[in-house]
């Protein structure tokens, strides 16, 4: 598979990040990525770019060095209900969003409320993507959030950056995720989650391990751009 979109990745801005994003869109064109989707984290992140930062979006260019940018964000999940820090955002500039699970943003008040939180947050129809779920932090219901996830024109992640200490522990939950993602034909995208320009468009370890499982290719968005925008236009985004 040649790999041309690259879901999920960061910039200095979020203060955790060490790479502008002109050197990451450097990185992609390198590597024949042909759409970043730029995805800084919401601002209930600590130390994320403040609420204003994401209202001044639309004065990035949508093509750069030949590539195609996604002005898009990472929101975090932010209580059992399954709100997030952008509900009330103001989302002309955001053309793809995903919704994360972060321990520095979200604490269940029960175990099994994660879940929960997770189904109600898929009736958000301007969610485009749950990110990271194989995290290890959290206890999560893989059926039933993916089968509600592929009724709901929702891609799954498989997050490269998991796999390199970020969220330690969390293969044996790919393994459940990819079990139900094939059960219930549902998309899912490759996300390097590049915190460093040399980590865009970076996936082998994840592609590694979804090979492994006889994970269905026509499963994954990340050569098929204009599968992608349907799914991005069907969730309300100006394309």
């Amino acid at each position: 598979m040649k790999y041309l979109i690259d879901t999920h990745t960061h910039t200095l801005a979020c203060n955790h990040a060490f790479s502008t994003l002109e050197e990451n869109v450097a990185a992609a064109a390198s590597k024949g990525i042909e759409i970043l989707c730029f995805t800084e984290h919401g601002p209930k992140m600590p130390y994320a770019p403040p609420d204003w930062f994401y209202a001044e979006l639309h004065r990035i260019p949508q093509i750069i060095n030949g590539v195609r940018v996604l002005t898009g964000l990472e929101a975090n999940i932010t209580d059992d209900c399954g709100s997030t820090d952008i509900d009330n955002m103001p989302k002309n500039a955001i053309k793809f969003v995903i919704a994360s699970l972060h321990k520095h943003t979200y604490q269940p008040s029960k175990e099994n409320n994660v879940t929960q939180a997770l189904l109600n947050l898929l009736d958000n129809p301007f969610i485009d993507m749950l990110g990271h779920m194989d995290t290890p932090f959290f206890s999560i219901n893989y059926e039933a959030v993916i089968k509600k996830a592929a009724q709901t024109n929702t891609l799954i992640e498989f997050n490269n950056g998991s796999l390199h200490g970020v969220r330690k522990g969390g293969e044996a939950n790919m393994f459940q995720m990819a079990k139900y993602c094939k059960k219930y034909d549902c998309l899912a995208a490759f996300g390097s989650d590049a915190h460093f320009s040399m980590d865009v468009g970076e996936f082998s370890t994840v592609a590694g391990i979804l090979n492994e499982l006889n994970f269905p290719e026509e499963l994954l968005i990340n050569d098929k751009p204009d599968l992608f925008f349907d799914i991005l236009k069907t969730n309300g985004k100006h394309i």
